[in-house]
């Protein structure tokens, strides 16, 4: 499956312009939205659960008014709160939902102040109608603030937000729900907060498509990034293999690191690429400390202790051996890279197909160092965690928010490079050909969050690459296959007790399935 993901600009794009300019209803479609609201509580509703539905002086109160009429009419009695500042005036498609609520013959009851919510029951369901895509975060003091408060500090056993917990912003993800959902109904396809922010705001997502006009869909997503979350349109790693393929075929990697005291993770990397594929794993490791045998499959080469990692040296080996992939930094805290050797890297890689990683110590200041050059986004992955992110560059900041998104994209388009983004919710980021994507893996979790797991991750990507993807493309698919191996690791060594060796060994079985 591919998930389009919309930035808030976009979604809100996409309600004005089906409205607007290709005439579809906007009551209808808040009918819509608010029936989907209505069949999710009810589905998550326990029998004889009380009901308190918050709502804000917006459209998203409107969705949340439908909803709280249809329960109306099937019986059910739900409390259900304005929530505005005096000085706040409710949108017009609010106001008619109001009336039509008001028509049944019940009113509002108007939120004063937390003893509101005192007659609250500690199992009660809380649906939060208050501001939906309305708000740029942090919120403002004021009436919604204090509500958002006031309902939890009742800690309401089931919470659904409408769209999104009211006082986050769709396009950050920096901040936390002053009122988090246990459940969000989300309308079209999930904003960039719900999966790029902490899981305990949003709780389980769900999404209701409704009837926006699919011409409006596609122009607004035209405009702006390409986001995406679990990308199946990708080619599939080693698809185009002949079944008379031989090493070179599969292609000859080679990987450089493994600092004094750190040469584990130089292996740690090969076995990944071994195991994810390669035809051939070379390692050049910056030790004294890792000396053959390293592995029956691995090929040590020792010129870089030699003579250290020279240009000359470097190209040279790439060049006679045949190397498709190169993995430069494992297990290294100070960048091995010259600015001669980057630059000879990136003139060969102009002139002969290279695939090239940069991880852990080779990112140091790495942005210093190649003022003025430009490699092949396609060719070049850059693989930082959020210390190595701001290791490369002075100025960077966490990837926190779709600004500090357009800041990294501009790097990679300046720099011609994929940026591989390891955290919580890995994002695979890319420019080119003048758009910008980014794809979100979101089937890891903290079973990953061991010494090691991002070095494995790199020779799967290095692997990848040597197999002919794109860089966005081999890590985002790296990322899925580590995450998987987890998964199956796991029912073998328990959540918490896997190893990175433990992920290597379940990669080839979960590649399989590609």
């Amino acid at each position: 499956m591919c998930a389009q993901l919309w930035t808030g600009h976009q979604a809100r794009a996409i309600d004005q312009l089906s409205i607007e300019r290709y005439g579809v209803d906007g009551l209808s479609l808040m009918e819509e939205a608010g029936r989907a609201v209505f069949h999710k509580i009810l589905l998550l509703r326990r029998p004889f659960q009380e009901i308190a539905i918050l709502v804000g002086p917006g459209n998203n109160g409107g969705d949340a008014l439908v909803a709280a009429r249809l329960l109306v009419e099937a019986a059910l009695s739900p409390l259900v709160y304005s929530v505005m500042d005096p000085s706040s005036q409710e949108s017009p498609a609010r106001k008619i939902q109001r009336q039509r609520y008001e028509a049944l013959g019940l009113s509002l009851k108007t939120y004063r102040n937390a003893e509101d919510f005192a007659v609250w029951s500690p199992s009660l369901m809380v649906v939060d109608g208050l501001l939906g895509l309305g708000v740029k975060a942090p919120l403002r003091p004021g009436a919604i603030a204090y509500a958002l408060e006031a309902a939890a500090t009742q800690r309401p056993q089931c919470v659904l937000a409408i769209d999104l917990p009211s006082g986050l912003d769709p396009d950050r993800w920096d901040i936390d729900a002053i009122l988090p959902a246990t459940h969000t109904l989300s309308f079209g396809a999930f904003k960039p907060v719900h999966l790029f922010g902490h899981p305990g705001n949003c709780g389980e997502l769900s999404v209701s498509q409704l009837a926006f006009h699919p011409a409006a869909i596609a122009e607004s997503l035209n405009e702006g990034p390409q986001l995406r979350e679990r990308d199946a349109s990708l080619e599939k790693p080693w698809s185009k293999l002949a079944s008379d393929a031989h090493k070179y075929s599969r292609g000859h990697v080679l990987i450089i690191g493994g600092s004094p005291g750190k040469v584990g993770a130089l292996l740690l990397s090969a076995r990944a690429a071994l195991r994810a594929g390669a035809g051939w794993v070379s390692c050049a490791p910056l030790s004294l400390e890792l000396a053959p045998p390293l592995h029956p499959a691995f090929t040590y080469e020792g010129w870089a202790l030699e003579r250290g990692l020279t240009a000359e040296k470097l190209i040279g080996f790439i060049r006679e051996r045949r190397v498709k992939s190169l993995l430069i930094g494992p297990g290294t805290m100070q960048n091995p890279c010259s600015r001669d050797l980057l630059a000879a890297l990136a003139a060969y890689a102009q002139q002969e197909k290279l695939f090239i990683v940069f991880d852990a110590g080779a990112l140091r200041d790495w942005d210093t160092l190649t003022q003025g050059l430009c490699f092949d986004p396609k060719q070049t992955l850059l693989t930082p965690h959020p210390g190595e992110w701001k290791a490369i560059a002075s100025q960077h900041q966490d990837l926190n928010s779709l600004s500090a998104l357009d800041a990294a994209w501009a790097f990679c388009a300046r720099k011609g490079v994929s940026l591989c983004y390891k955290s919580s919710r890995p994002l695979t980021l890319s420019s080119m050909d003048g758009k910008e994507q980014l794809r979100v893996n979101t089937t890891g979790d903290n079973r990953l969050a061991k010494a090691g797991s991002g070095d494995v991750l790199a020779g799967v990507a290095l692997a990848f690459g040597a197999a002919g993807l794109a860089a966005d493309a081999a890590a985002y698919l790296a990322q899925e296959i580590v995450a998987n191996a987890a998964v199956r690791a796991s029912e073998r060594f328990g959540l918490h007790g896997l190893s990175p060796e433990d992920l290597s060994d379940e990669i080839g079985t979960c590649l399989d399935r590609y």
